[in-house]
């Protein structure tokens, strides 16, 4: 492939199926549920499962070209999409969560630019251009675009001086779900006038525009400097320039958002507004779903795709794609779990097809580190005989040949985010238990409790049981190798040299065949050097809408999410 640079390259456009289609609110869906298992786009082939891999990447390219409007379709633009809110959230700053974080950053919140995860190829949002002088310093031009009408920012335009005190404050934040990149790669901001931005990097990274780096939904939000100089104040009201303007809530629940009628993009958003209904339990939402309380929902297994399909027939769409969260059991990585031997016990002792059957009713794939949606992903034959194999005969074997102490009674602590969360830490348990007779208690906790004192704290004494985020680059899937991560010290509490030194050497690799053949290499010297990162399988995500939900994104990844061209069409 030739190339100028890395940040200029055009590579062939690719099909992925990659989970739920994503209305205006996609991805939203997926931070009201927490972290992992709804994926948040799809392919428009019918739902079979012939993923194409991704090259993905974070390289620069086109401006985001109009989805066409079948002739004669007449936009309808008075429309309320009805969405369904999972889990309380613990508070409304986005600073302060994940699930508020992301949910936010795709709608209240614009961006400067973002990368779609079919082509790895940057959007431009905000951004009318970026210049690259050398691999460590860009340039930024920024179009017009106007803060929502109230306090303090009363719907005053955007400069250049707000994103950079936007950037500034989120890499100084300790709460958010940000990449080491916000603190080992960004390096200075300058503005030389309003419309301006001089980025510079502490080091090369080929990940930079990622949208777990500087694309971010959560860091790269766009706050009124005002608020940037004072982040506590979205504890109690948000003020943006996304496409979604804050109106309500209620106790962390039941979000009620109106239109930006000033929005960048002229004409959009089609939505008049989005409101969401706290639901938490899977019975309970899909009877709203079915008496159209809500007009989206995530399908736990074949069954319910089966049942809704009977129930409403025409009338709805059911997706269902492989997902790109992965079930992961992460044991702690210090002390006695730094042996080898110990990690490998765990991972034979674990049967994967039986999760699949248990929890998907036999549809599911076994996963390394990175999903099998990737080009990064490692082959099938060598998962099978590593990061998925079942051996619990070489379990007991390896663990009784290790100083681990059985006599101790161990935790796997998991998120309150449904019961699918219960169900795997549930199966876990037992599997282990049976497997290499050790005792354990399950311990399930509210999801920011879990999210930053269990993960982000590292406060666990066993294991963590959670699907990860869907990410839209590989990336992100090895970054627990690594000693730190977005600021915080390991979550395993492992600290291995030479896997440290393999995740930052790879983010340096501007070729894309190399970076990619480093990125599975990192998977296997993973499984040698025995991390503490146990992938299991993904699962094929199944999502529902009402027929009436018109002009959703497919096959973008959480691009999906920033969609303005959705509407509400009942005849």
């Amino acid at each position: 492939m030739e190339r100028d640079n890395y940040w200029t390259r055009r590579i062939a456009r690719r099909r992925l199926l990659t989970g739920s289609a994503a209305t205006a609110l996609g991805a939203g869906a997926w931070a009201l549920a927490g972290c992992g298992d709804d994926d948040d786009d799809d392919d428009d082939n019918g739902g079979a499962s012939t993923a194409t891999a991704t090259t993905s990447g974070v390289q620069p390219g086109t401006q985001t070209a109009p989805t066409a409007t079948p002739a004669g379709e007449v936009i309808k633009k008075d429309g309320i999409n009805k969405s369904r809110q999972s889990a309380i959230f613990a508070t409304i700053n986005p600073y302060g969560g994940l699930d508020s974080g992301l949910l936010w950053g795709f709608t209240v919140f614009d961006h400067l630019w973002y990368t779609p995860l079919d082509t790895g190829i940057r959007e431009n949002f905000l951004a009318t251009s970026i210049e690259q002088q050398d691999a460590t310093h860009f340039t930024v031009v920024i179009g017009e675009s106007f803060f929502h009408d109230k306090a303090p920012a009363n719907g005053r335009k955007v400069t250049a001086q707000d994103i950079k005190a936007s950037f500034e404050t989120a890499a100084k934040q300790t709460k958010i779900s940000n990449s080491s990149w916000w603190t080992q790669t960004l390096d200075t901001i300058t503005t030389p006038d309003e419309k301006t931005l001089n980025f510079t990097l502490k080091q090369v990274d080929a990940w930079t525009f990622s949208s777990t780096n500087g694309g971010s939904p959560i860091g790269s939000s766009i706050l009124p400097q005002e608020i940037a100089a004072d982040p506590s104040f979205m504890d109690k009201d948000l003020v943006g320039s996304g496409r979604f303007q804050f109106v309500s809530h209620e106790n962390g629940t039941n979000f009620k958002l109106k239109r930006h009628e000033k929005w960048r993009v002229s004409g959009e958003p089609y939505l008049a507004g989005v409101e969401y209904k706290l639901i938490q339990e899977q019975a309970a939402a899909l009877a709203a779903f079915s008496s159209q309380e809500i007009y989206g929902l995530g399908l736990s297994n074949k069954l319910e795709r089966e049942d809704i399909l009977n129930k409403h027939g025409k009338d709805v769409v059911v997706e269902s794609d492989d997902s790109r969260a992965v079930w992961v059991l992460l044991p702690r990585g210090d002390g006695q779990w730094a042996d080898p031997r110990v990690i490998h016990a765990i991972s034979y002792a674990l049967d994967r097809k039986q999760m699949i059957e248990l929890m998907n009713f036999g549809e599911g794939k076994l996963s390394g580190p990175v999903p099998p949606a990737f080009g990064e992903a490692l082959p099938t034959a060598e998962i099978e005989q590593t990061w998925g194999k079942h051996d619990e005969a070489e379990a007991k074997k390896l663990l009784a040949a290790s100083a681990f102490d059985t006599s101790k009674e161990y935790s796997i602590k998991y998120p309150t985010l449904g019961d699918r969360y219960q169900q795997f830490a549930t199966i876990a348990k037992s599997q282990l238990e049976k497997s290499l007779g050790l005792k354990i208690k399950l311990v399930p906790e509210d999801f920011g409790r879990w999210l930053s004192q269990s993960l982000y704290g590292s406060d666990y004494d066993g294991f963590l049981a959670f699907a990860s985020l869907a990410y839209d680059d590989p990336s992100s899937y090895i970054t627990p190798y690594a000693k730190s991560y977005g600021g915080r010290p390991n979550w395993a509490g492992y600290m291995n040299d030479e896997m440290d030194a393999a995740v930052q050497a790879q983010r340096k690799i501007l070729d894309d065949k190399e970076r990619r053949a480093a990125v599975q290499e990192i998977q296997r010297k993973a499984w040698t050097n025995g991390a503490p990162f146990i992938p299991t399988f993904i699962a094929i995500s199944n999502t529902a809408y009402w027929g009436f939900v018109k002009g959703r994104v497919t096959g973008r990844g959480t691009y999906g999410a920033f969609n303005g061209k959705v509407y509400i069409d009942k005849g």
